[in-house]
């Protein structure tokens, strides 16, 4: 009994690349602009008025009257105008 061979599949052609992808952009991302600075007077209702020293993240390091020092988020916080 001769065996039978099974066509061959022919290579397909892969279409030509006529539209080359255009290059990709990166997205910078929108950075809010700080609400402090280091040495903003700032009000706190419960702490009262004290003095930007540095700021981490959201974060503020505020020296108050009367030589207390203390971090609270920035959005419990006023600036002094």
């Amino acid at each position: 009994m001769a065996s039978k061979s099974k066509p061959k599949p022919k290579p397909q052609k892969q279409a030509p690349l006529e539209h080359k992808a255009e290059p990709v952009q990166q997205a910078v991302p929108d950075t809010p602009a700080p609400l402090f600075s280091v040495g903003d007077a700032v009000h706190h209702h419960m702490f009262g008025d004290g003095k930007v020293e540095s700021i981490q993240d959201n974060k503020l390091t505020i020296t108050f009257d009367g030589n207390v020092t203390k971090v609270i988020r920035q959005d419990f916080v006023t600036r002094k105008r």
